[in-house]
């Protein structure tokens, strides 16, 4: 079974793919960068590349982490557009969706539900068998989205 993590972001927006299949693999990972594209583009480009995940990798689900609750409004905001992209793509492209909160993936992942970051990138390091994730914690965080949705009966 391979897996799509999303970790949806305002500028940022990290991906993984593992495969569940007698153990958990990483397949690949990294980040969709929103930086120098215009504030008017940005979802039109979360939406292509997306898609362009989706096609290359062609999972039998994919994850998304829900949006839980912010302190900023304007964060949260953006944040939700970009989950609704993700979203709206995912559901276009005919494939499986589901969503976990934060407390959710970390417990799943690290054991604990209020892991901080760093906690979170150590246990999926040790759980793919990986000596580090490449990029910002998006990358990691998504592939802890992506390894929880590994432990949701088939």
């Amino acid at each position: 079974m391979k897996i799509l993590g999303i970790d949806p972001g305002t500028t940022r927006t990290g991906w993984g793919v593992i495969e569940k299949n007698k153990g958990l693999h990483l397949i690949d990972c990294g980040l969709i960068s929103g930086e120098g594209v215009d504030i008017g583009n940005r979802l039109a480009h979360l939406e292509e590349e997306v898609e362009r995940l989706i096609y290359l990798h062609q999972p039998d689900m994919v994850c998304l982490e829900k949006l839980f609750f912010s302190n900023n409004q304007k964060t949260a905001s953006a944040v939700s557009e970009a989950r609704g992209v993700v979203i709206l793509t995912v559901q276009k492209a005919g494939f499986k969706l589901l969503e976990f909160t934060p407390s959710e993936i970390k417990s799943t992942v690290a054991g604990d539900g209020r892991a901080d970051k760093e906690g979170v990138r150590r246990a999926v390091e040790w759980t793919l068998g990986a000596d580090s994730i490449p990029g910002p914690d998006d990358v990691s965080d998504a592939l802890a989205i992506a390894l929880r949705g590994a432990f949701e009966p088939s």
